[in-house]
C-alpha cells in the first residue's frame, strides 16, 4: 500500500513538473515571436534559459557576443506602437518594418486620391513610427523624400508646399535650409494612428 502510494505521489510530481514545462515553453514561443525571425532562435533559448533558471545573468551574451548587430529598440518599439494602436504586434511587422540602424521601412499600402493626400499621409505614418518606436521627434526632410519616392508620390516641384498646407505635420527649420525636419502635430499623430491601424487590419 506504502509503494503504491508513493509510485502516485512521485507521478504527481512527474505530472506537474510536466505541467511546468510546458507553460514555460509557451511563454518563450511567444517571447520569441515578438523579435524579428533572424533572432527568434536565440530569443527562444535565452526565454527558455531564463524561465527554469538554468541561466543566471552573467551568462547572457553580451551586444559584442551576438552574432549580428540587433536593434533591440527596433523591437520593442514596435511592440509599443502595437500597443498604442491596439494590434497585434505579428501582424504590425507585416506592414512596417525596422531594420539595422533603425531604417523604418513601410510595408503596406495607403489609399490617396493625389500625391500630395498620399505624400502627407505616408510621412504622417513614418513621422509616427520614428517618434513612437525610435524615440526620434523629429525627421529630416531627406527621409520623407526617399519614403515618397518609394512609394510614387513625390512631387519635386512641391515636396515642401503639400507639407506647408497640411495640418498633420509641421516644418521645422528655415525655409530653403538643407537641415529642414518635419514633426507631427497632435493631430497628425491621431491621424498616423488610424492610417497604421486601417493598415494592419486590410
Amino acid at each position: 500500500m506504502g509503494s503504491t502510494n508513493t509510485a502516485t505521489a512521485a507521478e504527481g510530481r512527474d505530472n506537474d513538473k510536466l505541467a511546468e514545462l510546458r507553460a514555460s515553453v509557451k511563454e518563450a514561443v511567444a517571447f520569441a515571436e515578438e523579435w524579428p525571425e533572424l533572432y527568434r532562435s536565440q530569443a527562444f533559448d535565452l526565454a527558455i534559459e531564463r524561465r527554469l533558471g538554468t541561466v543566471s545573468d552573467a551568462a547572457i551574451p553580451t551586444p559584442s557576443s551576438t552574432p549580428a548587430p540587433v536593434t533591440p529598440i527596433a523591437t520593442g518599439g514596435l511592440s509599443a506602437v502595437a500597443r498604442e494602436i491596439g494590434v497585434d504586434p505579428r501582424l504590425l511587422t507585416r506592414v512596417v518594418e525596422i531594420g539595422d540602424e533603425g531604417k523604418v521601412s513601410i510595408l503596406g499600402r495607403i489609399d490617396g486620391r493625389t500625391k500630395a493626400d498620399l505624400q502627407v499621409k505616408y510621412s504622417a505614418v513614418y513621422c509616427y513610427l520614428k517618434e513612437k518606436a525610435l524615440g526620434q521627434l523629429d525627421t529630416p526632410i531627406e527621409e520623407l523624400r526617399a519614403l515618397c519616392q518609394a512609394h510614387g508620390c513625390y512631387d519635386g516641384g512641391n515636396f515642401t508646399t503639400y507639407f506647408r498646407g497640411s495640418e498633420l505635420i509641421r516644418e521645422l527649420g528655415e525655409k530653403g535650409a538643407h537641415a529642414r525636419t518635419y514633426r507631427l502635430s497632435v493631430r497628425g499623430v491621431e491621424e498616423a494612428k488610424a492610417l497604421l491601424k486601417k493598415m494592419v487590419e486590410e
